[in-house]
């Protein structure tokens, strides 16, 4: 019996620039490693990318960390490769509840994101996925999130939404949520 794939975080950072998605995908094709799961975003003009890949149990981070060294060198990116444990691979079922997206729109001021995640936090609710862009010019910016969340069935949805539309009123921007019960998460 073979001994089952080992699995790896890598992050990538770096200058944003065309092909940088190809050239890493391009890399971990060649070792054979499948891509599981992954995410990027560029931020500013910086690329962010992490992704989950499993590969052949002869593999370490070593050796993964060294076929990106060409890659790293020519594009002036940042790769780090991670071991990860079987624990951390497969996401943790949790008890049934039910998405929540939020939309928020309004003019850009410091706090905003802690706010409106301390909120959620404090209602144990758990973000999946949050993004923000600023957009306009420095005298009006213009500031917008989306943000996913797990809320828990025990929580009040209907004062979690009054919390969320008092908050929005105090940081005078607009706050749009859904909410959609899932079987299982």
């Amino acid at each position: 019996m073979s001994e089952p794939n080992k699995y790896f975080a890598v992050f990538v950072l770096g200058t944003d620039g065309p092909g940088i998605v190809a050239d890493v995908s391009k890399a971990l094709f060649e070792l054979g490693a499948n891509i599981n799961d992954s995410s990027h975003t560029i931020i500013g003009n910086q690329f962010a990318m992490l992704l989950l890949i499993s590969i052949a149990p002869n593999y370490t981070a070593e050796k993964i960390q060294n076929v990106f060294q060409h890659i790293t060198s020519q594009r002036g990116l940042t790769i780090h490769v991670q071991q990860l444990n079987h624990d951390d691979v497969y996401r943790r079922s949790t008890d049934p509840g039910q998405l929540c997206v939020i939309h928020l729109y309004g003019a850009d001021k410091p706090g905003i994101v802690y706010q409106v995640t301390n909120l959620l936090a404090s209602n144990k609710v758990n973000i999946t996925d949050l993004s923000t862009r600023r957009f306009g010019n420095e005298l009006k910016p213009i500031y917008i999130m989306y943000l996913e969340a797990e809320v828990p069935l025990n929580v009040d949805t209907r004062k979690l939404g009054s919390d969320l539309n008092n908050l929005a009123s105090s940081l005078n921007v607009e706050i749009k949520y859904e909410l959609e019960e899932v079987a299982s998460l």
